[in-house]
């Protein structure tokens, strides 16, 4: 009778184990999302350009240069965007496909090869006024890379 109750214990512990996990990971995602939409809607490009790598996605196209991705905040901010109320919507581990999240085209699809990394992800925020960011986020050691951005859609 031991023993059944064992074999039964086992896949219940790796049940509880698998579900925290998720909720750890969406806990994560949830962070990241809201970090960043602090840092736009307090036109921090500088925060947000140190948090980017390079080469960078914006939507479809690849910024090599980091002063090219610096640019891209500074004209975000400058734009006066705002991602208020930011939600996150989703988040995915990066797979073969993710990168039509982006762009369809070879250009996308060769950045996702050659940078996108194990553990990354794909953060879908969702703001109050309807707009939806994406983000491509890779974790590091006790922090995270911004890798793309997409948006607003």
């Amino acid at each position: 009778m031991k023993r059944s109750h064992f074999a039964l214990l086992l896949p219940l512990a790796a049940a509880v184990a698998l579900v925290s996990c998720a909720s750890i990971q969406r806990s994560q995602d949830q962070g990241t999302v809201r970090q960043v939409a602090s840092l736009i809607n307090a036109g921090n490009a500088a925060q947000l350009a140190s948090l980017s790598a390079s080469p960078f996605l914006v939507d479809g196209e690849v910024v090599p240069l980091t002063a090219d991705v610096a640019s891209f905040w500074q004209g975000i901010v400058k734009a006066g965007f705002r991602v208020e109320g930011a939600t996150l919507d989703r988040g995915d581990p990066v797979g073969a496909d993710s990168f039509r999240s982006f762009a369809d085209t070879m250009e996308v699809k060769s950045f996702f090869s050659q940078y996108v990394k194990k553990g990354a992800r794909v953060v879908e925020l969702a703001t109050s006024a309807g707009a939806r960011v994406r983000l491509l986020v890779r974790s590091q050691l006790f922090s995270w890379k911004i890798l793309g951005f997409k948006g607003p859609f």
